[in-house]
């Protein structure tokens, strides 16, 4: 996003977290009331309790209760760990997203806001999506600007988005060593549970001007001069070396993956005398397009 259209995105979310409080005033009540019918069915039966929490009378809350079809003198009615079932709306996620942006937007407005509210801000503008993904299946406006799959693609670029800068979060608040003892258990994790393990890859990089550059991923051992579970790499090109966030990042693509890859296989491949048996714990080579299981790469 450029900054043009940051500065116009900004100024729009301002005007509709605007909007969204005027909106969520004349909502209030029956927000609260649908507050404390969710309290209700967790279990919470002392009138007093949940006035106290609304800050409302006694009278209010019975009122509320009742408004939601609950009848609070009887209290032999079982708790449910769910609240009862109400599908999301347009309406609903519009104004959580003005909420949201209401106390969001002015974290943002500095020249730099750090990587949590920068998360933040993402899954603001992906609560917007989500919003107007229901408005589209709605029909709410037969003159929709933006088409279905192009606020699917936002949704997901914002949430890419945030989840790069909650890596950020992670790798600030702690070392090398610490990110490749949790990559490390997180790979033994998956293997006991079963779950196909991401192992070497090696992908093609292909640049604007024609050049290709062939990057090989894997995982430091506890031979290696690196901590055991960091991403190594290997290429034909000068490596510099990785950042906490760069680890991350490489670490949950190889996940993605090898969840993808390991799903698909299992639910399509059968062990038979005329298919493959991959073992859990092959790598796989992805190159220009390719996917190659290699059962003889170790992990």
């Amino acid at each position: 996003m450029t900054p043009h259209e940051d500065a116009k995105h900004s100024a729009g979310a301002a005007l509709a977290a605007l909007r969204g409080w005027a909106a969520r005033r004349e909502r209030l009540s029956e927000d609260r009331a649908d507050l404390m019918a969710a309290a209700w069915w967790s279990g919470i039966r002392t009138i007093t309790d949940l006035a106290t929490a609304a800050g409302v009378s006694r009278d209010t809350a019975y009122t509320d209760l009742r408004a939601r079809g609950i009848e609070p003198t009887d209290r032999t009615a079982a708790a449910s760990r769910l609240r009862r079932f109400a599908p999301l709306t347009a309406q609903a996620l519009h104004e959580l997203a003005a909420l949201s942006n209401t106390v969001v937007l002015p974290a943002l407005l500095t020249e730099n806001p750090g990587p949590l509210a920068e998360a933040a801000g993402a899954v603001s503008v992906a609560l917007e999506r989500m919003a107007d993904l229901l408005a589209a299946d709605a029909d709410v406006s037969p003159d929709w600007p933006v088409g279905r799959e192009e606020l699917a693609q936002e949704l997901a670029a914002r949430l890419r988005t945030a989840l790069h800068h909650a890596h950020a979060v992670a790798a600030e608040s702690t070392t090398r060593d610490r990110l490749a003892a949790q990559t490390l258990g997180s790979r033994m994790g998956l293997f006991d549970d079963g779950q196909a393990l991401p192992g070497g890859v090696s992908i093609d990089l292909y640049w604007p001007d024609g050049d290709r550059s062939t990057v090989r991923i894997e995982h430091a051992s506890f031979t290696d001069d690196a901590p055991a579970g960091w991403t190594l790499l290997h290429s034909d090109r000068a490596v510099p070396e990785l950042t906490g966030v760069q680890h991350l990042a490489i670490q949950t693509a190889l996940e993605t993956l090898a969840e993808t890859l390991g799903r698909h296989l299992h639910r399509e491949g059968k062990a038979g005398d005329d298919q493959a048996t991959v073992s859990p714990m092959a790598s796989t080579e992805e190159t220009a397009g390719l996917v190659v299981l290699d059962e003889e790469a170790s992990p």
